[in-house]
């Protein structure tokens, strides 16, 4: 009854809330606020995307001359080419060299950068790789941004205007094994390209608009803008071409639309390339526009990117205005309607409620805070002989009471919620027992509001009790048939009850484990009280496992399996522990076996990946405090697949079975050696000797590889990628990362075989 009241009042609260939500939305459809979030929101995210389309654009140019120019070959010809500056007959065959050599590279990285340059650090021009060019040809003097790696040695990158278009330049200095510095790489984009980068399959048009270079010495150049035409010839340059971009450009019509649109604030801005935007519209669609300056290599604004973004908005005329409103109307008379009919709906609940409790065969009460009667059923009543007139009585105190209910909420409280009441003398009766039962009511996070209490007639559990006696003996005969060992300890670590096959584990009486403690007539590999599992399960009432070994009567070793469960009485207290001792000695076997053939590789014999790991980390560990040398080799045989296409697998797995023999007599036996893929190995060195000069080759293993192809008189020949890393502790944090890192090097002599093919 009281939940009902309370329903009642939450229902009222949550209409009341839903009917100030939709005026608040009404209100908000008709503000011109969301259009202004919405254009910022636009702001952010062309000017997000633009960002992210340069850093995508830096991180290419990176990459790209980390592959194509950081190599010993090109070094090599740049440090022949310093040598040779005063000779240009020379000069012009080591040219002819590097382009040979960077040609192929260029079919496939002039996708990305269709302009590269290498330059002496004397900033003359060394080779063109657009068109083949020696120093004899004349390159563009543009050598903005060049001086700076000359002078700093380090990379530099920003936006330029060269032969009449802008484009994004990096600059990357080369230094060769001396760490001399010997030459600079240009990596070249047209800033026109990255147009299509910014399309994404929607409606959005951009346009970039660029200051002419002549028109910035003009004193007066806002008259000669205001009195040009919008469109690919104002602001641009004259060489600027689209390059494919035309789908996603503004048109020369919209352009001459959006500039009858401008304000005179707006064109200001314009002319003085200041990011703005305004909500308008082309073709009939409603869009935001928006400029975005852009700023050359020395930071000056240079031009922009003019977008436009179609948007949604919402009007609302007059008469859905008037619609609107006869709805809320409506809504409000429905809302008025349901009042009325949730409350005779929890008038119906109320007597539900009340039928409920006259149903139940024993008697129910309920008390409020103020220990006055608030409900009660008809079997309390009868019970009492009591109208409910009398017992609902508000001026009746507590002290006026029967002598048998003078429990009140304070009680129930000091009691967490629930109280029992025992042996209550009610009626007169001498050979029943009566129990009284009070729980209190609340809901959860709200105070308490009362009461629930009911009288149970108790008498039959007396004759309960001597049937649990005649139960606990067939338990205790259940308990001496079961095949595996029981103790059952109390709270205080004590034996309570011992089953007879835990006595025949132990060779001893099963009477001798009782009243005792577990040390004293039984110890395990973790018998102390940091680790006893016994202990643990007491404490935290959680249950514990271990694993111990015994000896038998005849010397005889065994494994068991000692688990510990924590039981609990009826009111969830916590009673004792139980003990479970299971002989588990054949499953301990077949389990030791099984783990030995999951390390090892079923081909060749030597560990798979997890076996390199569980043994390596030992030696990683190991290494790490001694500070030791220790090395990881990863080996990748090439063309394993061409192998077994042409010869058939069993040819592919003969020479992985060689190749694993071959390991095992160049390597050490304290050397780890694994096989970790199909085509990989990797071998660990451990206080080695070894000094890397070149982390793709490992010259002994090479040296062997020769001889087996040399020998084994076989239709294909044994190749293998090698990358060998030595454990730096600033650089590698575990195992994992050091096979990553050597891992890598045999990646990247993947990648340039692939570019050189």
């Amino acid at each position: 009854m009281l939940r009902a009241k309370r329903f009642y009042f939450f229902d009222f609260i949550f209409f009341s809330a839903m009917m100030a939500l939709i005026v608040a939305i009404f209100i908000v459809m008709s503000d011109d606020e969301s259009q202004r979030q919405q254009r910022k929101l636009v702001e952010r995210t062309v000017y997000n995307s633009f960002m992210s389309t340069l850093a995508q654009t830096k991180s290419n140019a990176v990459l790209l001359f980390e592959l194509q120019y950081a190599n010993q070959a090109i070094s090599g010809l740049l440090d022949q080419a310093n040598q040779a500056k005063e000779s240009p007959e020379k000069l012009r065959k080591i040219i002819e060299n590097l382009y040979q050599s960077l040609q192929p590279q260029f079919k496939v990285s002039r996708k990305k950068f269709p302009f590269q340059k290498i330059y002496l650090p004397n900033s003359q021009p060394l080779l063109h790789l657009e068109q083949k060019r020696s120093t004899d040809d004349k390159f563009t003097n543009n050598k903005t941004g060049l001086e700076k790696v000359i002078e700093k040695h380090k990379p530099f990158s920003g936006l330029s205007l060269k032969n009449g278009r802008y484009v994004y330049r990096y600059f990357f200095p080369i230094f060769n094994a001396s760490n001399e510095f010997i030459a600079v790489v240009e990596l070249s984009l047209p800033l026109a390209k990255i147009k299509s980068s910014l399309a994404d399959g929607s409606e959005v048009k951009y346009q970039y608009l660029w200051a002419k270079r002549p028109l910035l010495a003009i004193t007066q150049k806002s008259n000669v803008y205001r009195d040009a035409a919008l469109s690919k010839s104002f602001l641009v340059s004259l060489n600027q071409r689209d390059e494919g971009t035309e789908g996603i450009a503004l048109s020369d019509k919209d352009l001459r639309e959006l500039k009858s649109k401008f304000t005179a604030e707006q064109s200001a801005k314009l002319m003085q390339l200041k990011r703005f935007s305004f909500n308008t519209q082309i073709n009939g669609r409603d869009g935001v526009v928006m400029f975005m300056p852009i700023s050359n290599i020395y930071g000056y604004h240079v031009g922009g990117v003019l977008s436009f973004i179609p948007t949604m908005k919402l009007y609302i005329s007059s008469v859905e205005f008037n619609v609107i409103t006869l709805l809320l109307i409506l809504l409000l008379l429905v809302t008025f309607l349901y009042a009325l009919k949730k409350s005779a709906h929890l008038y119906q609940i109320k007597v539900s409620f009340q039928r409920f409790l006259d149903a139940m065969p024993f008697p129910i009460y309920l008390k409020n805070n103020n220990n006055q009667y608030c409900g009660a059923n008809k079997a309390f009543c009868e019970f009492f002989a009591l109208s409910k007139r009398k017992l609902f009585n508000r001026n009746a105190s507590y002290d006026h009471d029967f002598e048998a209910f003078k429990v009140s909420m304070s009680d129930v409280e000091e009691a967490n919620g629930y109280l029992e009441v025992e042996s209550i003398p009610v009626k007169g009766d001498t050979d029943l027992t009566y129990k009284m039962y009070c729980f209190s009511m609340a809901e959860q996070g709200m105070p308490k509001q009362g009461f629930v209490g009911y009288i149970n007639d108790v008498s039959n559990y007396k004759s309960l009790n001597k049937k649990l006696t005649s139960s606990l003996f067939d338990q205790s005969q259940f308990m001496d048939i079961l095949p595996f060992g029981v103790r059952i300890f109390n709270l205080e670590g004590h034996v309570t009850y011992v089953n007879k096959a835990l006595g025949m584990i132990n060779g001893g009486v099963t009477n001798e484990f009782l009243s005792s403690d577990c040390e004293a007539v039984f110890n395990c590999m973790e018998c102390h009280t940091n680790v006893c599992a016994l202990h643990k399960s007491r404490i935290l009432k959680t249950p514990q496992r271990i694993e111990t070994i015994k000896h038998n009567n005849e010397g005889e070793v065994f494994t068991y399996e000692v688990s510990y469960h924590p039981y609990y009485t009826v009111d969830k207290k916590i009673q004792g522990v139980v003990e479970l001792t299971n002989d588990i000695t054949i499953n301990k076997s077949l389990l030791d076996k099984n783990h030995e053939l999951t390390l090892s590789d079923q081909l060749t014999g030597v560990l798979n990946y997890r076996g390199l790991i569980n043994a390596g980390e030992n030696y990683f560990r190991l290494a790490a405090r001694s500070k030791k040398p220790f090395f990881v080799l990863y080996l990748n045989l090439v063309g394993l697949n061409k192998i077994s296409i042409e010869h058939g697998v069993d040819a592919s797995e003969k020479l992985i079975i060689c190749f694993a023999e071959l390991l095992k007599e160049t390597f050490r036996e304290t050397d780890i050696i694994a096989r970790i893929g199909n085509d990989e190995f990797v071998v660990l060195m451990n206080d080695s000797e070894y000094e890397v000069s070149d982390s793709r080759k490992f010259p002994r293993l090479g040296e062997a590889i020769k001889t087996f192809n040399m020998q084994a008189n076989l239709a294909y020949r044994l190749v293998c990628d090698t990358g060998i890393v030595e454990c730096k502790s600033a650089v590698h944090d575990d195992l994992s990362s050091l096979i990553k890192d050597a891992e890598q090097v045999v990646y990247e002599q993947g990648i340039k075989r692939g570019l050189s093919n």
